[in-house]
């Protein structure tokens, strides 16, 4: 879903190709922009016109309630998705004009890892936008075909949707709190990528929740935030899946990274719970997740796919989202069960360890 400022800012940054990220060969297409191809259009059941879909159904009565709030967050969104974009603008005027390019502080660079500015994010994301936040390294396969990013590293963040909502869902409302998530995320991304420059001369470039650059759920997980679930979303402590992503890049490494296999554990979970793949309206979920590829980057986990794509747009366009397979998560209903099916999951596998 290309916005006209992200393919100005790809067109300028794509002229220095030794200076930039791109998208490995083997890097998937962004969701979005899949779903507005001619290829996809032309399959039997493809959704060709979203607008019309939620209005058959959600009727005149959800619609105008849908077409008031998005009228309400649109302008927003759009507003911190160009400032993405915007914000870059003396960076990539510095690589046009042979400049000195805008770089993070070699005070901050040698003091690496950073612990008390670490500390100091972690504080400040918190209690101003309650965004949890990890940080690692961007692999190339981890761009979206066709697309390209000005720096390597990442600080990836995930904010809560409120589980009232999306309790409900397929309902509107579910549809109306993934849109209030996606705005409130993209504000909070922004805000702190100026923060990071302001306080620390941190370099750094927001990309909003809404569409992105990258592959927001596998950096998560690689970041340590959680585990891809059996709905093939990341499965956070905090939150559950009940959340959205969106990263800052940073152009050094300033912070260790915070990959974990505490979470590893989730995958056995998820293949005894099914509660997602029997509750999905669409019946997209797999029995089992089917490879897709092998990773080409280290520390990169081979690619795996746990859903029918195309069955779920079906009726992720029909409802503003979907998210049914979020409700049902256990871990969405009730996060604190986090820790207590952990120190059950760990203590089969210790048995069964000792058993063999």
């Amino acid at each position: 879903m290309k916005s006209k400022e992200e393919k100005k800012f790809l067109t300028r940054l794509k002229k220095f190709p030794e200076k930039i990220f791109r998208a490995s060969n083997i890097s998937v297409m962004e969701g979005f922009e899949y779903f507005e191809t001619s290829d996809y259009k032309k399959k039997p059941g493809a959704v060709k016109n979203r607008a019309k879909k939620m209005f058959t159904n959600h009727g005149i009565e959800g619609s105008i309630r849908l077409a008031t709030h998005m009228a309400k967050r649109m302008p927003s969104m759009q507003c911190n998705i160009k400032k993405n974009f915007k914000d870059m603008d003396d960076y990539l005027y510095s690589l046009e004009n042979g400049k000195e390019i805008p770089h993070t502080s070699e005070k901050v660079v040698k003091s690496f890892p950073n612990k008390d500015i670490w500390n100091d994010l972690i504080q400040y994301s918190w209690d101003k936008y309650k965004v949890i936040v990890g940080f690692t390294k961007v692999p190339e396969e981890y761009i979206f075909e066709g697309k390209a990013i000005p720096f390597q590293y990442a600080l990836v963040f995930a904010q809560e949707m409120k589980k009232e909502p999306i309790e409900k869902a397929p309902e509107l409302d579910a549809g109306i709190e993934v849109v209030n998530v996606y705005n409130s995320l993209g504000i909070a991304t922004n805000d702190i990528v100026k923060w990071l420059k302001t306080k620390y001369n941190i370099i750094g470039m927001a990309n909003h929740p809404l569409g992105g650059l990258v592959d927001f759920v596998p950096l998560a997980e690689k970041a340590g935030l959680g585990l891809i679930g059996r709905h093939g979303m990341v499965i956070t402590k905090e939150f559950g899946p009940r959340c959205r992503i969106s990263p800052i890049f940073i152009d050094e490494k300033i912070f260790e990274f915070t990959n974990t296999t505490e979470h590893e554990w989730i995958g056995e979970f998820c293949n005894k719970c099914g509660n997602c793949a029997r509750s999905c309206v669409a019946k997209a979920i797999y029995e089992k997740s089917k490879f897709v590829q092998t990773s080409h980057s280290e520390n990169t986990k081979d690619r795996y796919e746990s859903y029918d794509r195309e069955k779920c747009f079906v009726s992720f366009s029909a409802t503003m989202g979907c998210a049914v397979c979020i409700s049902v998560c256990p871990f969405s209903r009730n996060p604190k069960i986090y820790d207590k099916m952990k120190t059950k999951y760990t203590e089969i596998r210790k048995v069964d360890n000792n058993a063999n």
